[in-house]
């Protein structure tokens, strides 16, 4: 599988089956230029400037998932619950069972035209087990339960978190 998203992560990792595909609007891997999906982002920068920022300030992204029949994300969970991720369901095979997404203890499905919300830091894994493609417009954004002050310094120490932490795959103490 593969899980490539041109951003450095390791989302291949956790993916099996044919593969899952993302395209980043902003964030991590985005495009600098405005060439790609203007009229997509310009409705984002309007209906949703929190994700935009958000993700401009390097704490999530607004990306195009595309995920391959047959495929499984396995369980994994975001690193930090300072953002909550929605998927806005674009195209959506059936039956609901065969293409789901479970978070902590419970399953979930899409639907075309609606928006799934949940907590990614929750251990969560997809599975699309139909034989067409799931593509969802995914979208963090900032955890309700944190005011505009609080964002900023939030964000700047779990930033930092994951620096170290990154620091340590390649430098480990001795």
């Amino acid at each position: 599988g593969s899980g490539q998203r041109g951003s450095g992560h390791d989302d291949h990792l956790v993916v099996s089956g044919r593969s899952w595909k993302e395209y980043v609007l902003f964030g991590t891997g985005s495009k600098s230029n405005n060439s790609d999906a203007p009229f997509t982002k310009q409705l984002l920068r309007s209906y949703v400037p929190d994700a935009v920022s958000l993700a401009e300030q390097g704490g999530g992204e607004v990306i195009f998932s595309k995920l391959e029949p047959r495929t499984h994300i396995k369980a994994h969970c975001g690193p930090t619950n300072l953002r909550l991720t929605a998927h806005l369901g674009l195209v959506v095979p059936g039956p609901p069972k065969d293409c789901r997404i479970r978070v902590r203890d419970e399953w979930h499905s899409w639907s075309s035209g609606k928006v799934l919300l949940f907590d990614d830091s929750y251990e969560h894994e997809v599975r699309n087990d139909t034989e067409e493609s799931r593509v969802v417009l995914l979208l963090r954004v900032w955890h309700p339960g944190l005011t505009k002050v609080q964002r900023g310094s939030f964000l700047s120490d779990a930033m930092s978190k994951k620096e170290e932490e990154i620091a340590k795959r390649f430098h480990p103490p001795r």
